[in-house]
């Protein structure tokens, strides 16, 4: 029998590689369609959610057993943590680095995607 706790641990692997896979086939293809920045700006996008999401599971899944308020806790942290990392990694792409925005934009909507695909797709 597997626990749940194991299983959630799966899924987020396999979901942040996944969605950094798809990250990674975007960026190529942005980086032949119209070169590096955009490629790089991909990368940020659907970066920031793939690591939000590893942030978070690694917040969630770091206490094996606990009470329910620990649990909700760690829930509610990692979601800080992971909003944080997201809107920095942003911020960085448009206003310090003026990276493109539409593949930006795609890299970040594409991984959003992939989790919920993946949400219903591995179980």
């Amino acid at each position: 029998m597997h626990s749940s706790i194991a299983g959630g641990r799966r899924f987020a692997l396999r979901s942040v590689a996944l969605q950094l896979g798809a990250t990674v086939l975007l960026a190529v293809t942005w980086a032949v369609a119209q070169g590096m920045p955009a490629a790089l700006a991909a990368c940020f996008g659907g970066g920031a959610v793939a690591l939000g999401n590893a942030l978070f599971a690694l917040r969630v899944f770091a206490v094996r057993v606990a009470p329910a308020r620990q649990v909700l806790r760690g829930i509610y942290a990692g979601e800080a943590l992971k909003l944080g990392l997201a809107l920095s990694l942003l911020y960085v792409a448009i206003a310090v680095l003026k990276l493109p925005f539409l593949p930006l934009l795609a890299g970040l909507v594409l991984a959003q995607i992939v989790f919920w695909v993946a949400l219903v797709a591995i179980r």
